[in-house]
Parts: C-alpha cells; sequence; structure tokens
C-alpha cells in the first residue's frame, strides 16, 4: 500500500533492505545466528528456563546469569524479542546474554503470545505481567536496577513499558527501571496498518496509535527523570526506521531525558542486533558502560 508518496509495505519490510543478503537469506541467517548464539549462552551460563508469569504456554521467561556471580546485586537486562509481534520467540533470545552476564548481569529474554492468536491489546497486557514479576524478583535478589532491552517490536513494547507505573504495591518500585537500549525500533505504529503486517495484527488507525510510543512522550518523559534512553539504529535499516528512530529520540531529549543516538555503520536491521553477543561491539560496550560496569 502506498501513502505520502511512499510503498509502506517495502518501506516497512527490513528484510528488503539489507546490504549483505537477499530478503529470504538474511532472515535465515538471523534465525540460524540468534539460536546458535543462545545454544552458546546456555552451555557457558547458569540458566533457568521456562519460568511462567502467566497462564500460557508463550508466557514464559529464561534468566541467565555467570555462574561466577553473585544473584544478590546483580543488574538485571530484560529482553524483549522483535518479529512484527508475530514471530520469534523466547528461546532463541538468549544469545545477548554472555557478554552482559559474564560482567555481572543477569539478562532475562521475556516470551509473550503472538499475533494472530492473540490481540496487541493482551500482547501488551502480558509484558506489563512479565516486568512486574522481574520486579519482584529483582526485589528478592536486591537487584541494583532494571533496564530495559528491545529489538524491533519488542523497542515498542519496552517503551510502552517505560510509561508504566505498574501498580502501589512495594514491589513494584519503578525507580528501579534505570535505563533502557531500544534497537531498531518502531514507535508510530500508524504507517503499518495498510500493510501486510496488520493482516495477522487488525489494528484500527486509532488502536495502532493507542499503542505508539510517540504518542506517549510526555507519559514516558514523567516516568523516565533519572533514567538514561540509549536509542539505535542500523546503517541499513529501512530508511523509515532509521526516521522513527531519529524522532523518538529528539522527542525524549527535548523532554528532558538523558538520550544517546547511535547510528551503527554497516549493520542491517538483523545484526545491529545480533552483534551484542561480542563483547567488543559498540552497543556491547555502551550497555557494559551505562548498565552494568
Amino acid at each position: 500500500m502506498e501513502e505520502n508518496g511512499l510503498d509502506y509495505d517495502y518501506h516497512y519490510s527490513p528484510s528488503r533492505w539489507s546490504h549483505r543478503l537477499s530478503p529470504d537469506d538474511v532472515i535465515d541467517s538471523h534465525i540460524k545466528t540468534v539460536k546458535e548464539g543462545t545454544r552458546t549462552a546456555k552451555w557457558s551460563l547458569e540458566v533457568e528456563t521456562d519460568i511462567s508469569y502467566g497462564p500460557t504456554p508463550f508466557q514464559k521467561l529464561d534468566v541467565y546469569i555467570d555462574k561466577k556471580t553473585s544473584k544478590k546485586g546483580s543488574p538485571i537486562l530484560i529482553f524483549i524479542h522483535g518479529g512484527y509481534w508475530q514471530d520469534l520467540s523466547r528461546e532463541m533470545s538468549g544469545y545477548l546474554a554472555p557478554p552482559l552476564c559474564h560482567a555481572g548481569a543477569t539478562v532475562i529474554p521475556v516470551g509473550y503470545d503472538l499475533a494472530p492468536s492473540v490481540s496487541m491489546d493482551e500482547i501488551v497486557s502480558q509484558i506489563k505481567r512479565a516486568v512486574a514479576f522481574i520486579f519482584k524478583l529483582a526485589k528478592e535478589r536486591q537487584s541494583s536496577g532494571i533496564y530495559l532491552c528491545g529489538h524491533s517490536a519488542g523497542a515498542q513494547l519496552a517503551a510502552i513499558m517505560l510509561t508504566s507505573e505498574f501498580g502501589e504495591d512495594d514491589a513494584f518500585d519503578c525507580e528501579l527501571i534505570k535505563g533502557a537500549l531500544l534497537v531498531s525500533g518502531v514507535y508510530d505504529l500508524r504507517p503499518l496498518v495498510s500493510t501486510y503486517i496488520n493482516e495477522p495484527l487488525k489494528l484500527t488507525s486509532e488502536d495502532a496509535w493507542r499503542f505508539s510510543p510517540s504518542n506517549f512522550i510526555s507519559e514516558i518523559a514523567n516516568q523516565s527523570r533519572g533514567r538514561e534512553i540509549l536509542l539505535a539504529v542500523g546503517e541499513y535499516d529501512p530508511p523509515e526506521f532509521r526516521r522513527q528512530t531519529g524522532e523518538m529520540e529528539k522527542s525524549l531529549r527535548d523532554k528532558g531525558i538523558k538520550t544517546r543516538y547511535f547510528d551503527i555503520p554497516d549493520t542491517d536491521h538483523f545484526n545491529v542486533v545480533e552483534k551484542l553477543q561480542q563483547e567488543n561491539y559498540t552497543l556491547t560496550q555502551v550497555g557494559l558502560y551505562c548498565y552494568i560496569v
């Protein structure tokens, strides 16, 4: 569908913009890379898998920590996978854990039910339920802080969590959320409504705006005083993803939030996050410096 002079199906299809591989091959490569990286993480780290935070089979999370790290006081990084709310999984999302865990962090990939089995309302509710569950774990372990990390659709979900107060219970101390790393996110969902991406989601324009972090800049800013929000995008991400990332960063910065913007050279939508399994990668180092060390 073309609107405003743009073919949105094309401009919101990240696999069609890779400089490395064909659309099918870059997706196949991504799945292979993250699966292999997750297997390595499970082999090299202590991991508790299949921890239920809700009633359905997909509402589970995994907890990775270095075998030599004390659980007490460890900062927690929550990772929310992408896949346009209809693909990928927690089971292949542990690949980024090793360098962060070796530095002393706990890494928790979160699973959630996918469209078309559930609505966007339910997906957001499940992620909020997962974060509330992790709040309690953080309290038990006396964690030094919680950090949100999301890729693509996962960045949208992570950003929506930055608006949340979570509850009045003492377990839900929102000051525990110290920051976020949002990678190649989509923050205004309205352009997706007329595309193939919306077929399983069935969002109206009103729904899309209701789930758009761009619609909640003031709310995010009010909840994020004292937090640092890092936004990253790949050089070969689609121009629309690059535009949305830049606009999101500027909007938050204009509200007085401490932000940092990273335009990662020689990366596309997929390896910009895959490379988080490398200790010397720019975003890994930034995450270690800002959040862990």
